[in-house]
Order: structure tokens, then sequence, then C-alpha cells
């Protein structure tokens, strides 16, 4: 009989269980068909991910990913995040059936706002002791104007997100449930926000050194909704 064994860490609101070889997910029905789908789709254009092995409403089960999260402050893991990326962003935004567009990010963070539903004690230290109308307004002020540079984005490839092997090369992807369409920096954003990550070689790694700094800063902004 296969024994599962509760995983205790991340944020989502979801209750993860793990196997020998597997993972098990039960949450909200909506938000796990969607990362279902997600998974599903990405493994098709042969990235790396975890392998959807059963669905049902509620509940996923997927195959656990080979590798083990990344050692903290590394450049040449922060190299290989940038190329991953790259690689990740170079597939055809027109084959990708997610949008994660400002049109809906935005309001799926006014939506949040209104329910009550952000972490205000776990903001970026600039934003310690806002409110969430505090976080609204500035979200509203800062909004880019310039057309976004859509790519297909993993939404939040932070380090936890990325699995190595032991010669620290990239594995794949997990958590892929904010997967989309969006502008580049939103990921960039997300992964160079962390302490533990070097900006510096991630970004030359990723072919964009110097990513627009006012697009870097509200993409933080808007990650502080979900």
């Amino acid at each position: 009989m296969t024994e599962w064994l509760p995983v205790r860490t991340g944020k989502s609101g979801a209750q993860v269980w793990r196997s020998t070889d597997a993972y098990r997910k039960h949450g909200d029905p909506t938000e796990i068909a969607a990362e279902a789908a997600r998974l599903t789709w990405l493994a098709a254009q042969g990235f790396p991910c975890p392998e959807v092995l059963d669905h049902e409403p509620g509940r996923l089960t997927t195959r656990a990913l080979p590798g083990h999260p990344a050692p903290a402050g590394s450049p040449a893991v922060a190299a290989a995040i940038g190329e991953l990326l790259r690689t990740l962003h170079d597939l055809p935004p027109a084959t990708c059936p997610f949008d994660h567009r400002l049109a809906i990010t935005v309001a799926h963070a006014e939506a949040n706002a209104r329910a009550e539903r952000i972490e205000l004690t776990d903001l970026d230290a600039g934003r310690t002791g806002w409110s969430a109308a505090q976080l609204l307004a500035e979200l509203h002020a800062t909004r880019p104007q310039a057309p976004e540079d859509l790519v297909v984005g993993h939404g939040d490839p932070c380090l936890p997100n990325i699995l190595f092997d032991d010669q620290l090369r990239p594995t794949g992807v997990v958590d892929v449930s904010r997967l989309g369409i969006a502008d580049r920096h939103n990921d960039l954003a997300i992964a160079t926000r962390s302490k533990t990550t070097d900006a510096e070689p991630l970004l030359r790694a990723y072919g964009l050194p110097h990513p627009d700094p006012a697009k870097i800063a509200f993409y933080r902004l808007l990650d502080e909704f979900f």
C-alpha cells in the first residue's frame, strides 16, 4: 500500500501529500483543474515539469520531478535560472491558451484586496505595515503604460519552484498555477527579488542585463496580491 506523507512547506492553501515517487494535492476544484491543464500543456511543449498521473475534481496527482531545491546564493544557480527562463520565454505565446496579462491579473488583484486575501503580514520590507487599500492605490498609480512584452511566463519562478540535480542543472519547474501569457518582467521581477538569488548572473544569462526598473518594481508589487 502506498504511504502518503503530508508536505508542510509552501504557502498554497491546498493540502499536499508525497509518496516515494508522486505528489497528491487537494484543494479548490477550479484551481486544481487550472494547474492540471497548465502542467499538461507545458509537458506537451517539451518543457520539464511534473507529469499529471491523475486528475479529478479537487484532486491532482503528479509524478515527482527529479531533483531538489538549489542552495541559495550561488551565481551558477542564478545563471541556470536565467537560462531556464529564457528557454521558457522562447515558447511561442500564440500557442499558449492561458492568459496572465494585466487585464486579467489586475482584476484578480482587486478581487483579492476586496476579499481580504492578501497576506499583509508578509509584505516586502519596503511595504511593511501597508493596508490593502494602499497597495491597490500604488498598483494603479504605477501600472505600466507601455505595451506588455509578452512571453509564456511561469508566474512565480522563485527559488523553491525550480529543481536541480546534484550538478546544479535545472530538472524542471513546479507550482505552475500562474503560468500563462504575460510580460517577461513578471518572471524576472520575482526571480530576482529574493535576497538568496544573485540578480546579475541571472539577468546576464537570460539575455536582458538591464530590465525596465519601473516594470520590475510594478510586478513585485503585483505579486503582493497573490
